[in-house]
């Protein structure tokens, strides 16, 4: 006797619930109070402090603050939720506190299933949407960032995912407001403007469908982000001459804030597993089993004589041009996505300074792509299993490595920038009693997770395997995006054959 098919209506709250419970369990009842320590313990001081004092001084008062505004506010009500749910509970603040922390990032990998369902389903069916939901919450990389490691790129990658959801329908104000929002939770979502841009560009400019719309959401994507700036005291990273510009100089702070960012990890790699990791007097990948490696400057010469940031930064420059290019002259969902899943796979493979999450926008984007077809989906998991075994390298056991202050190896390599009080490296920030929880009343309950088979995961036999089966990856999304410009206009949305 058949059974009656299940309508995917009915299929998809099913599978973003389970995908939910997955998370809660492991975060509260398989690791509870665990994870990567000094992340959650920096989330919780920057917590408390807006929590206590506001935004107004907050990067001032705080050496470790290094993220954009955006995921700020969010950590400011956490702080502000954390007092009374402790009352609540009848703990203290730095217990109740921790409950809270990973709750945004698993909350925000739900609602990237459920827009990855959106763009699949109207793609590709009803079917295709629930595949390409339960594809993203079962990938191991995403589970491990929010629910294990605690960390937020779901939030950025959420804030991403509906910009192109806007993107594909056709609301270009939104769509840009969301890209430049997705820059100010996290830098990385730069790779999403890289593809809202040339498609507006494209639609308003190029084809004539209304400039004026250019405009418009130019305008709009600004005074966005002028709105989420001003609050924080962010224009003191400004150059002098600009710092007092009002909105100015908060463009301006926001721009040396990244760049100070990036320059505290001006090294070969930061812990991924891409090309750099190969490269060096002592290779990543070497240096992982032996657990004494130091991260190498990527001021190393490379080709002709190079440095390395230079010759990462050219490729990296070298993909966006030939997305943005191919954006210039083909349109629609499938040219949208895979744009975006090239975009987000090169910045993770090509720069220098990358670290082991920076490859999990690919998984919400390469969600909708695997969907369609049993072999996508395979390769989805083949490259989704690679990048699982980076973060398990680095988070299996955290205190055993040394890196910039605490990651990897024996310290910074000899003048390397950035060794003073970082994000979370040399003790995760310091933060005085109260602050990230060091001491005083508002200390923090919040240990590392161990796992095993960390050595395994870190031996130069697995490390390089995924090195090279990333690359490879990349090299196989260049070459469809490839076919797709060279192919006929008329082609549509099919993939090519």
């Amino acid at each position: 006797m058949r059974m009656p098919a299940v309508s995917p209506r009915l299929l998809l709250p099913a599978v973003l619930a389970a995908g939910l419970l997955l998370r809660l369990a492991l975060a509260y009842l398989v690791f509870p109070g665990q994870g990567y320590a000094g992340d959650l313990r920096l989330f919780a001081g920057w917590a408390q402090a807006l929590a206590e004092r506001g935004p107004a001084g907050f990067y001032g008062s705080d050496p470790s603050a290094n993220y954009p505004p955006l995921y700020l506010y969010v950590l400011w009500a956490l702080g502000a939720l954390a007092g009374p749910l402790a009352s609540l509970l009848h703990v203290t603040a730095g217990q109740a506190l921790p409950l809270l922390l990973k709750l945004p990032a698993m909350l925000a990998d739900v609602g990237v299933a459920a827009l990855a369902a959106r763009v699949a389903g109207r793609w590709l069916g009803g079917a295709a949407g629930v595949a390409a939901a339960a594809l993203y919450l079962i990938v191991p990389v995403t589970w491990y960032d929010s629910a294990l490691w605690g960390q937020v790129d779901a939030v950025a990658v959420l804030v991403m995912m509906a910009a192109l959801v806007l993107l594909i329908e056709g609301h270009s104000e939104p769509a840009a407001v969301l890209a430049v929002l997705g820059v100010l939770t996290k830098p990385q979502a730069l790779v999403c403007l890289a593809v809202v841009a040339p498609v507006l560009l494209r639609r308003h400019l190029l084809a004539g469908r209304d400039p004026l719309r250019l405009l418009t959401s130019a305008i709009a994507a600004a005074a966005a982000a002028v709105v989420v700036l001003v609050p924080f005291d962010v224009e003191r990273f400004a150059p002098a001459p600009l710092a007092g510009v009002p909105a100015v100089g908060d463009v301006a702070g926001l721009i040396g804030l990244v760049r100070s960012t990036a320059d505290q990890f001006s090294v070969l790699t930061a812990n991924a597993y891409n090309l750099w990791a190969l490269v060096g007097p002592r290779p990543l990948v070497d240096g992982f089993s032996a657990a004494a490696s130091s991260w190498t400057p990527d001021s190393l010469a490379v080709l002709g004589g190079e440095p390395a940031a230079v010759v990462g930064a050219a490729l990296l420059a070298a993909v966006a041009l030939l997305v943005a290019g191919g954006l210039l002259v083909r349109d629609g969902t499938l040219a949208i996505v895979l744009g975006f899943t090239v975009m987000a796979f090169a910045f993770y493979a090509l720069p220098t300074r990358v670290h082991e999450r920076y490859l999990f926008p690919v998984f919400a984007s390469g969600a909708i792509l695997a969907a369609g077809a049993v072999a996508r989906a395979v390769a989805f998991a083949a490259v989704g299993l690679l990048n699982t075994l980076n973060l398990h390298a680095v988070l299996a056991a955290p205190a055993a490595f040394g890196g910039i202050g605490g990651r990897f190896g024996a310290g910074p390599p000899p003048g390397l920038r950035g060794g003073g009080p970082g994000p979370g490296r040399q003790g995760f920030g310091g933060g005085g009693p109260g602050f990230g929880g060091f001491g005083g009343p508002g200390a923090v309950s919040v240990t590392d997770v161990h796992l095993p088979l960390a050595e395994l995961a870190r031996s130069p036999l697995v490390a390089t395997a995924a090195v090279l089966g990333q690359t490879a990856a990349l090299v196989a999304l260049i070459g469809l995006w490839l076919v797709l410009l060279a192919r006929a206009p008329t082609g549509g949305d099919r993939w090519p054959a």
